[in-house]
């Protein structure tokens, strides 16, 4: 037997590491024992870091004896989380703690002999596709999944539906009887309750979870402290501002929750084959279920046995559209998900009315239940979002590390400089922990979502909702912008322009002219034939419902649809036909006979987007034979169709449409002479062979109006835009031209090929340049540190400094078009090429949905910030995997972004927003940083002279100051102007934030120096002695004091932006109105304030008013130069003019794989030929004499 001490498993994006651990008695008692005469803080400690404990109290060991399990899961190797979860047992005959409502078997309902083998045989499916025959077996639930032990391998596998490893016939066969109730009650004992549950956690509970945040731990211990001391109103001050944000964080969770659970949660009853109605809950794999003829809500994913049936699958799609469904054909064919989608009935949707022979009742067979459903996959994405890796997150946390050895600082000058002035220990101890407390600033984590929150309520009112507050400051760092194209850049809509037939008068075929209304072709013409009945479409209460492009091309050909409540099985052999004829009558002569032009559809292989077609069997009324019509990319029908039928021209002619933007489809037909009875045996790749090709139907997809205005402004912001579509290629390129993101004058280099090679074909103004040449399986790296950056002289004008290594000063003028083949081809065949491909991609064709997801993880892997805009069909994928998704479908396939939207003017508005919104987290956070560490030179200073800040003083900056300015701070609306070319900075450990930061804490520490050294000038002035704990009032309390208040509001000036990415601070006029208030009342403080306030603050005023005005003059003096210095310095040269060491832009350049990847490219990449201008002259040349120009 192998023993198995780890294994790795990939489920989703997350590659995961699971390690076994066994529990030992005598370390869990010594942890216990510890835990307890330590007060319980080692519990706390375990509460934040639950491996901890599992190391201190467990072993590690091998699977086979483990009672527990680490798993370590990795997202896209950057990511890690940890999981521990208990091994289970489990016994499949054993029915405890399951309810029997709808198991009880009657006396009499089932007289079925089931003590055969096969009758109560149930084997576990895996999602490998084995089964395991066993009566116990031991897993673990991670993530609302069941994974396996399996012992004869010594591994662990995910439990899977019974689709896994099956066939078609397989599942057929299954279908054929209802399983036993003894069989029923084993497969709910292993799937468990069909029951998508949202955990929704008590109020209670909620609270404890946020108390013993380490945020909220520290609170306590500063509160702790200042009781000690004892300041009594900021403890009060700080406890309200804790319970309110306690309360906030606990409603909002709570009401998440439940709107969660309300949205997911539901349940119904459902009518078995065997005729019993049972709880939707009691429903398990294996069952088969009789479906209404109208109306119903799944809450299973089931393979359709038999009919049709009509559904609403907006939840999955994102398009209210309704979507046919057709009964799964009983094949020897390996059974898939994807492929087999058009007879699959998925969970969450709603079955809008179904179709069978006489009105029997349409079959289903349940595939999977509970969380394995496609609608459980989509809560659990939810309930499990994707780890968030944002540098501006991560550093804020390295901050606070920083600050906490400052504080570690602070503790040792205080413990030194009491210990010398010969306190008592306790009181050494109590203003030890006082300087901790004050350097490490309880209200940061509420300051910095101010601004987020002002952001999404900005969003709000423009109609964009925000699902994920986290993902506002990410938004503001993008620098590449994905776009679907049908829907998104495009209208959602296709207008009908016209079909290109196959001409019959010439040899070989030739596609002839184009016909722009397809209604004036004749009846009897194979084309028109096709597009009147290779489609999905399906009337529901008299009208015709289904795909928009299938609606507008059935509707062109002037023809009617019907589905006969009876129907005639002796006119078509079909159990559920859908006819199509004619409006006007249309006659054919069979033997002589004249019968009607009918046509009825009886079998559909519905559109698979991994196929790219679609195809129908049809019987024409009077014929013995049946016609296949197969509809899909030009592409891929010429490779399904005899060569001697496809047009010679077919090249040329579909380029000419694809690259107008038009939407090509090519029609092709087949006569079988086969019975229904070997049509429903027969697999689709025997259907869908030796086609005719009749030829294109060309649909028109306009740009929406505010397209092109959107794309330019991002590429006037340097963000680089591509196109991600599942349209044609030469479409995607036309459309691109159109909106701008292929540049007029760019060359565009195609890859094409196969797994032998790929090549490179480039075109500049339509016209071919160069000559074809063959992809570079590795691509020499030669880095000089410049590369075809090197002519600096056309960067003059783009605001980047001179040599500058970051500086985009001559871009290559090329960009690259590549198809989904040649990507999965690229990916699997040339992996070093793919980064170079990706980082001067524009569009990407023929893209599946996993496509789309691998294409935006490879951006992220080249140091992009991406974000993806689709319109939540096939995009869901993508969007999640995006730093930012947007989707422009409200329907609830939409959780998988982190903003839905209506309008595609949401992505620069997003933009806009988060760019404020990170600026104003940076100057919050700066303002926070900056207000502590001022706060603690002002007590270190004070410390010195045996002095402290009262508690009123305190107070006063904390609560009149800080707070006040921290609310208004983000009120600041994000800039109208024209984007910036440089997002906002995302490291808070940068040079220039930490410049900032050192270069205003300087200014501060001296300004206060400067107030004391002018006090000592007087000659009344004493140097103030330790005279008791609460004795703090004294002259250098009264300068310190002074000075700090103005330098709190001059922090609050300098810190808040305005452009590029804010508006003028004087445009936020409540924050204004505060800084005003507030100084003025700062310089009344401060001159000649009432014997009340002097008294309440504790202030010792001077006995010379002339130290009041040199207070004055030195804060003033101290806002000109801060301000100068973060305007001039800051912004303007280290910002904007980069005039930061040349080794840190090099540094950063390393560090970014699409930086070093711009340095290695030149303007001949992917072209052989002499010289580019030579040809550039050439293709204009050639462009002119066409008569079409450039």
């Amino acid at each position: 037997m192998t023993l198995s001490l780890q294994q790795h498993i990939s489920i989703d994006d997350s590659q995961m590491v699971v390690y076994g651990y066994r529990r030992t008695r005598w370390r869990t008692i010594l942890v216990h024992i510890f835990t307890v005469l330590t007060v319980g803080i080692p519990a706390l400690v375990f509460h934040w870091y639950p491996t901890w404990f599992l190391y201190m109290t467990c072993v590690r060991c091998s699977f086979q004896v483990a009672d527990q399990v680490l798993i370590v899961e990795t997202y896209q190797k950057k990511c890690k989380s940890y999981y521990i979860h208990k091994i289970r047992h489990k016994n499949i005959e054993d029915t405890s703690g399951l309810f029997n409502e709808g198991f009880d078997v009657e006396p009499g309902d089932d007289k079925r002999n089931f003590e055969t083998a096969d009758a109560i045989h149930t084997p576990i499916h895996l999602d490998d596709g084995s089964t395991l025959n066993v009566q116990n077996y031991r897993y673990f639930r991670h993530k609302k999944q069941s994974i396996i032990w399996d012992a004869g391998r010594a591994q662990w596998v995910r439990l899977a539906g019974i689709e896994a490893g099956a066939t078609c016939a397989q599942l057929h066969a299954r279908g054929a009887i209802a399983p036993t109730s003894e069989k029923r009650i084993r497969m709910l004992n292993i799937y468990g309750l069909n029951e998508i549950k949202v955990p929704v956690q008590s109020i209670f509970t909620l609270i404890l979870l946020e108390v013993f945040n380490p945020f909220y731990v520290f609170q306590f211990f500063t509160i702790a402290v200042w009781l000690a001391e004892p300041y009594y109103y900021y403890c009060i001050a700080v406890v309200l501002m804790s319970t309110f944000g306690v309360a906030t964080s606990v409603i909002q969770t709570k009401k998440n929750q439940e709107s969660l659970r309300a949205t997911v949660e539901a349940h119904s009853t459902v009518r078995l084959w065997d005729g019993r109605v049972v709880a939707t809950r009691a429903v398990c794999p294996g069952d088969v279920v009789l479906l209404p003829a109208r109306g119903c809500t799944l809450h299973f994913d089931a393979l359709l046995l038999t009919g049709t049936a009509v559904l609403n699958e907006s939840m999955l799609t994102g398009e209210s559209v309704p979507v046919g469904k057709t009964a799964l054909l009983r094949v020897d064919k390996p059974f898939d998900m994807k492929e087999h989608a058009a007879s699959i009935l998925f969970c969450g949707t709603r079955v809008i009315q179904t179709r069978y022979y006489n009105n029997e009742p349409v079959r289903a067979l349940v595939l999977r239940t509970g969380y394995n459903t496609s609608k459980g996959q989509l809560v659990r994405s939810i309930l499990y979002p994707v780890p968030a890796d944002f540098k501006f997150d991560r550093d804020s946390y390295k901050f606070i590390i920083i600050l906490a050895g400052i504080a570690a600082c602070g503790l040792a000058y205080t413990v030194a400089l009491k210990a010398y002035r010969a306190l008592t220990p306790s009181d050494i101890v109590l203003k030890a922990l006082d300087i901790i407390t004050i350097v490490i600033p309880p209200a940061l984590p509420a300051a910095m979502t101010v601004g987020r929150l002002y952001a999404v309520a900005r969003l709000a009112s423009a109609r964009v909702a925000c699902l994920n507050t986290r993902a506002v400051n990410v938004t503001g760092s993008l620098d590449c912008m994905c776009f679907d194209k049908t829907g998104t850049l495009t209208e959602d809509g296709l207008d009908m322009w016209g079909v290109v037939p196959v001409s019959a008068a010439t040899d070989p075929p030739m596609l002839g002219r184009p016909q722009r209304d397809p209604a004036l072709i004749n009846d009897l013409h194979d084309l028109k034939m096709g597009m009147a009945v290779c489609h999905s479409l399906t009337l529901l209460d008299g009208e015709l419902a289904g795909d928009p492009l299938d609606l507008k091309m059935f509707e062109s050909t002037g023809w009617l649809l019907e589905e006969p409540d009876v129907p005639e099985p002796s006119n078509y052999e079909v159990l559920t036909p859908t006819i199509v004829r004619p409006k006007k009558t249309a006659n054919i002569n069979v033997d002589d006979i004249h019968m009607p032009l009918e046509l009825g559809i009886v079998q559909q292989y519905q559109f698979v987007s991994s196929l790219q077609r679609s195809s129908v069997v049809v019987r024409m009324l009077g014929e013995d034979v049946l016609r296949v019509y197969c509809k899909g990319a030009p592409e891929m029908i010429t490779t399904l169709c005899r060569l001697e039928t496809v047009p010679n021209n077919l090249s040329d002619v579909l380029a000419s449409y694809a690259e107008k933007g038009y939407r090509v489809i090519a029609m092709s037909t087949r006569i079988m002479e086969a019975t229904l009875k070997q049509i429903h045996k027969m697999t689709r790749e025997e259907a869908e062979r030796d086609l005719e090709f009749l030829g294109l139907v060309i649909m028109e997809n306009r740009l929406k109006a505010a397209t092109t205005g959107i794309i330019r402004e991002l590429k006037e912001a340097n963000i680089h835009v591509v196109m991600i579509t599942g349209d044609n290629v030469h479409t995607a390129v036309s459309v691109a031209k159109e909106c701008g993101i292929l540049a007029s004058g760019e060359r565009i280099v195609q890859l094409s090929g196969d797994a032998a090679a790929l090549y490179c074909e480039s075109t500049l103004h339509g016209a071919p340049v160069g000559r074809r040449t063959l992809l570079q399986r590795e691509w020499r790296s030669e880095d000089s540190g410049r590369g075809s950056w090197g002519q600096s002289g056309s960067a003059s004008g783009s605001g980047f400094a001179p040599n500058d290594p970051e500086a985009p000063a001559s871009e290559p003028r090329y960009k690259i078009v590549v198809t989904g083949d040649t990507w999965r081809i690229l990916r699997e065949h040339y992996p070093d090429m793919v980064g170079r491909v990706v980082e001067r991609g524009a569009v990407f064709a023929r893209m599946s949905s996993d496509q789309k997801q691998q294409l935006i993880v490879e951006y992220q892997a080249l140091g992009y910030y991406v974000g993806m805009c689709g319109d939540g069909a096939n995009d869901c994928g993508a969007l999640r995997a995006a730093h930012c998704g947007v989707s422009l479908s409200e329907a609830e396939s939409s959780v998988a972004a982190s903003f839905t939207a209506r309008e595609l003017s949401a992505a620069p508005r997003l933009l806009r927003e988060g760019r404020a919104a990170l600026a104003t987290s940076f100057g919050l956070f700066k303002f926070m940083v900056g207000y502590s560490l001022t706060e603690f030179f002002s007590v270190a200073f004070l410390y010195y002279f045996d002095s402290n800040l009262t508690d009123f003083q305190f107070l006063y900056i904390d609560i009149a100051l800080i707070v006040n300015f921290a609310f208004f701070f983000g009120m600041t609306e994000a800039h109208s102007g024209k984007l910036c070319e440089r997002p906002p900075l995302t490291s808070l450990l940068g040079l220039v934030p930490l410049c900032s930061l050192v270069g205003q804490l300087s200014l501060i520490a001296v300004a206060q120096y400067f107030g004391y050294y002018a006090l000592t000038f007087f000659p009344w002035y004493v140097r103030h002695t330790y005279a008791g704990e609460e004795e703090n009032e004294c002259w250098e309390n009264y300068v310190i004091f002074a000075i700090s208040m103005f330098q709190y509001v001059i922090m609050a000036i300098v810190f808040s932006h305005g452009a590029p990415h804010r508006r003028s601070i004087l445009s936020n006029r409540k924050f204004v109105a505060s800084l005003l208030v507030m100084t003025s009342l700062c310089v009344y403080i401060a001159v000649s304030p009432a014997a009340w306030v002097a008294s309440f603050l504790q202030l010792r005023m001077p006995k010379d008013v002339l130290l009041c005005y040199l207070v004055l003059a030195i804060t003033a003096a101290n806002f000109v130069v801060a301000l100068l210095f973060e305007r001039l310095v800051i912004e303007y040269l280290m910002e904007g003019r980069e005039m930061i060491p040349k080794f840190l832009k090099e540094k950063r350049v390393r560090k970014t794989p699409h930086l070093m990847l711009k340095r290695q490219l030149t303007d001949m990449d992917y072209l052989d030929c002499d010289s580019l201008v030579k040809f550039d002259k050439e293709g204009a040349i050639s462009d002119a004499s066409s008569g079409r120009g450039s």
